[in-house]
């Protein structure tokens, strides 16, 4: 059995919301019966495979939200291995007139074949403050009534940053905003370099997940965080090497833990030595003089 809970919310009738922050200790089917209606999931880990006709059964739902619209009573089915992990905070409404002139406007659909129950679908990446949300309520210390309490007034405020981030234009999408963000961080760290960087650093100071920020750095750098900083430094070390800076100091300054660890990385990106680098700068500047 998959530990999941569910609470009627107030808002609306036959409305509620669902919290599954589950981890398998064996391979498992899991099915879920969905009546008529909205549904909004915001999804943290899941690892594991949809069952379902017309949804890539390959694709990693991490970290994305899903939108539904369910016109007839239908079954989803997902599964999971061994020690695979699944957290969803699934909201169901009723689709009012409110809710269509809200969603149904602005939905896409992302999947490649058409689902007979289903009249709309999109996917995409859950922003951060309803990120949060779900975060709060996946690991919620509280019991009994309390708990109750909690996790509806979470699905609630997720419920209403979802829709408030409809009505916003596309030229404040959060994607961009994000990413601008990040730039920044970016630009920091290179003024930073003899620190200790980490992707999860780099994501609380974007103010981002990990996994958005691991997506976001390939996307401006086009390469991984790890490769991004590598690079960082060795063009840092370079412009440094045209110094006074003995080669230890700089290998300190740019964030190489060693000379040793410094030498053996520039001379694999450069195939030379950064004191053969330095020399070659004094005979290039000794030409032109």
């Amino acid at each position: 059995m998959v530990s999941s809970e569910r609470f009627h919310l107030d808002i609306m009738t036959n409305s509620w919301a669902r919290s599954i922050n589950h981890v398998f200790t064996e391979e498992t089917h899991v099915q879920h019966a969905h009546e008529p209606g909205v549904y909004i999931s915001m999804v943290g880990q899941c690892q594991g495979q949809t069952l379902n006709k017309g949804m890539d059964s390959q694709r990693d739902y991490s970290h994305q939200y899903m939108v539904a619209v369910v016109n007839q009573s239908c079954m989803s089915q997902m599964h999971f291995t061994r020690d695979s992990i699944w957290q969803t905070l699934s909201i169901m409404l009723p689709l009012t007139q409110d809710l269509k002139k809200i969603l149904l406007p602005s939905l896409r659909a992302n999947f490649s074949h058409k689902v007979p129950q289903i009249s709309l679908a999109e996917l995409g990446a859950v922003p951060d403050d309803i990120h949060q949300c779900c975060e709060a309520v996946w690991h919620c210390p509280f019991i009994g009534f309390e708990r109750e309490l909690f996790i509806k007034a979470k699905a609630q405020e997720a419920l209403a940053l979802f829709l408030h981030h409809r009505k916003q234009p596309p030229t404040l999408s959060l994607t961009s905003s994000r990413q601008a963000q990040l730039r920044q961080v970016l630009n920091h760290i290179k003024s930073h370099l003899a620190q200790t960087w980490t992707l999860p650093e780099v994501a609380k100071l974007a103010g981002s997940n990990r996994t958005y920020v691991k997506q976001d750095i390939k996307n401006l750098t086009g390469s991984c965080f790890r490769e991004w900083l590598k690079q960082s430094r060795l063009e840092a070390a370079c412009r440094q090497l045209a110094g006074r800076h003995s080669i230890t100091e700089i290998a300190n300054n740019v964030g190489f833990k060693s000379q040793a660890h410094f030498a053996t990385l520039f001379k694999s990106k450069m195939g030379i030595t950064p004191r053969e680098y330095r020399q070659s700068l004094s005979s290039a500047y000794r030409a032109q003089t």
